[in-house]
């Protein structure tokens, strides 16, 4: 389906899908109201799909790939919160298992803006981008046991050193991720992140945000 179909800018469009391509995201474009899916072909690697041998053109066709467990928190349209976001300006975010054809389980975090197009229609755009290794990251730590971060020792007086937001940012740092790409997987601006991961370096008394990513982890933060 082209972009233009989609009642979006041709030119702006592929600004967008490209955008999106060098952070490794995938890109869909969801009509609320006529409940129809567009995912581009990024998107589809993302999920182990083929389009066609399985198109995904609505939300019933995606729940066929996402965990049971996390079905309604991917997949819920409540038009009343939609039109809120709208009226906000407001990203939406959510996280999510999906089951690829193979067995494989990933984490997906999908986030989307809210617009109404040329045509009238209500439309969420976004990209999705798979967090399985940050996920793992999140729950484990050199020299520990998956799952075991819970227990884990943190040295006495540093438990609130980073706050959450401060932590999250380090640690899409750890995956390579740039201010810019970790504003658009966190639905947030690229000042914001630049802020957190500034506070971060300088309560770690790092020289750069890397050497706040590897004091971080050193001192069981992350």
């Amino acid at each position: 389906m082209s972009s233009k179909n989609r009642g979006t800018s041709g030119a702006g469009y592929d600004r967008l899908a490209l955008s999106f391509k060098a952070m490794g995201g995938g890109l869909w474009d969801y009509d609320v109201e006529a409940d129809s899916l567009y995912c581009n072909d990024r998107w589809y690697e993302i999920m182990g799909l083929c389009p066609e041998r399985d198109p995904v053109i609505s939300i019933s066709d995606l729940s066929k790939h996402i965990h049971e467990e996390d079905v309604e928190a991917a997949t819920e349209v409540n038009l009343e919160q939609v039109s809120e976001l709208l009226s906000r300006d407001q990203r939406y975010h959510v996280e999510f298992r999906i089951i690829r054809p193979d067995g494989n389980v990933r984490w997906l975090r999908s986030v989307a803006c809210i617009i109404r197009d040329d045509a009238g229609h209500l439309r969420a755009v976004g990209c999705v981008i798979d967090i399985t290794e940050f996920r793992m990251l999140s729950a484990e730590s050199p020299g520990w046991a998956a799952g075991d971060l819970a227990n884990a020792a943190v040295p006495a007086g540093k438990e609130d050193l980073l706050s959450e937001r401060e932590r999250e940012c380090l640690r899409w740092v750890s995956m390579g991720k740039t201010a810019w790409e970790t504003a658009s997987i966190l639905g947030r601006s690229q000042r914001t992140v630049e802020y957190h991961l500034k506070n971060a370096i300088r309560k770690l008394g790092a020289t750069n945000k890397v050497h706040a990513c590897a004091l971080a982890i050193r001192l069981s933060l992350l």
